[in-house]
């Protein structure tokens, strides 16, 4: 008797968790079986406890989450390893709620909570390494959602300003480092004035916090308050190159000429200092071309290339040329690069232009001068110029893996024999090395190399 074959099984089975089978359920035994779960689950409990509330109303909602705020500000014991995830996942339930359903019940309501789980970040982290950044990524969520909030909520500006400026304030570890540049632009005038007043009042009390400092320069930049901005730095500060060259840009932008020359010479880069130079250097462009002086400027963006081989500066230069004199100023400053003292700028120049047969020059031409250390400048390099400069890229992959075999860098090891494969794939394209070592002789150069430092 010849077997009844057995029906196929459907692949969209009644028993796989999908909305449409657990709707079939029916509401009643679903809320059964929610409230099973809830019994051994607190955080399903939770959300299930703030989910009704927020049916109930705004206020109702917002008391649970309060509550649930109230018992994680008191909580002192760190958190185990066990209960990481779920501390995290507890906090960004919070953060949900409250940017969720209470901000769209009541945004008032929910940007008063949403600053008060703001303030609690840096006390929470404290209670746990966050390995993962679970914690640190919840607080950051939150913060993102505070500008689009403010701009809706209708907060007393008062009100608004003593949330923002407690925030700054208490920001012990940097949590939120964007959040006043993200949140003031869009402020009200009111609620903006009373932002910086609030601020202004909190750094007179503590001088020494300087992210409070920070925050009132913000505040007195967005206002064109060019001398309560210049009020936030110490005469020693407006002594260093890149702080006088901002302030000069400031002084220029409010028509005050006179005083940003006199910054900009007396926060004068010292030789051989190059650190904030290019800040001070654009803010002296800024000012020859706003006292009527382009010839100067000229002169002054170009030496400002030459110095640090920065391509802005020079990018400016050739666009105020006329005709053909652009051309010609360009070949000037590539063989300008060429030349330079450090052969690594010279190369991260040549390739950020770009200008790729240059680059291609100047590593044959100074191969001996190849820094391996600079791998992220070399590989990017190397992938520029292995399509009409084979034999350039390969002189840059080699620099890499001699620096590699050489000093066992176990940690570079891998890359070393992908970059040994890809230089068999340019040894194929190659007919005339031209005087350089060929691809065999380095493999068996290598070869040697490796064979010296095994141990014996």
């Amino acid at each position: 008797m010849t077997p009844t074959p057995r029906a196929a099984k459907r692949s969209g089975s009644r028993k796989t968790l999908t909305q449409a089978n657990l709707e079939a359920l029916g509401a009643e035994k679903l809320a059964l079986l929610l409230l099973a779960a809830a019994e051994e689950d607190a955080h399903l409990k939770r959300r299930l406890r703030m989910n009704l509330a927020g049916e109930v109303g705004a206020e109702d909602l917002a008391g649970e989450v309060a509550k649930r705020m109230a018992a994680l500000e008191a909580r002192r014991a760190r958190v185990s390893a066990r209960g990481y995830k779920g501390f995290a996942r507890d906090l960004d339930l919070q953060r949900a709620m409250i940017v969720g359903p209470l901000a769209g019940l009541d945004p008032g309501l929910a940007l008063a909570h949403l600053c008060r789980f703001l303030a609690m970040g840096p006390a929470m982290l404290s209670l746990t390494r966050d390995p993962r950044g679970l914690v640190a990524d919840v607080f950051a969520a939150a913060a993102q959602s505070a500008p689009a909030l403010v701009k809706v909520a209708r907060v007393e500006p008062a009100t608004v300003a003593r949330a923002l400026g407690a925030l700054v304030e208490g920001d012990r570890g940097g949590l939120y480092p964007d959040l006043l540049e993200q949140v003031a632009p869009g402020l009200e005038a009111a609620a903006r004035k009373a932002l910086r007043t609030e601020l202004e009042q909190r750094w007179g009390e503590h001088r020494r916090m300087d992210r409070l400092r920070r925050a009132v320069r913000l505040l007195a930049d967005l206002d064109a308050d060019v001398d309560a901005y210049l009020a936030t730095f110490t005469d020693a500060e407006r002594s260093e190159p890149e702080t006088g060259g901002t302030i000069a840009r400031r002084l220029i932008a409010a028509g005050r000429l006179q005083e940003a020359e006199a910054a900009l010479r007396s926060a004068a880069p010292k030789q051989g200092v190059g650190q904030g130079r290019a800040a001070w250097e654009d803010a002296q462009i800024a000012l020859a071309e706003a006292q009527g002086r382009p010839d100067e400027a000229q002169e002054l963006r170009w030496a400002a290339f030459e110095r640090a081989l920065r391509t802005a500066p020079l990018r400016d230069h050739l666009k105020r040329l006329s005709g053909f004199d652009d051309v010609e100023a360009e070949e000037r400053a590539m063989a300008s690069a060429k030349a330079h003292a450090r052969f690594s700028d010279a190369l991260a120049f040549l390739i950020a232009w770009p200008s790729i047969p240059d680059a291609a020059q100047l590593v044959l031409e100074r191969a001996g001068e190849i820094d391996p250390a600079r791998t992220e400048l070399l590989e990017a390099a190397a992938d520029l110029l292995e399509a009409r400069h084979p034999i350039a890229a390969s002189l840059l992959l080699r620099a890499m893996i001699v620096d590699t075999l050489r000093w066992r860098r176990t940690d570079r090891a891998q890359a070393a024999g992908d970059q040994i494969d890809r230089l068999e794939n340019l040894a194929a394209q190659i007919a005339d090395w031209n005087g350089v070592m060929t691809h065999e002789a380095f493999v068996e150069g290598i070869s040697r190399l490796v064979a010296q430092r095994r141990p014996r």
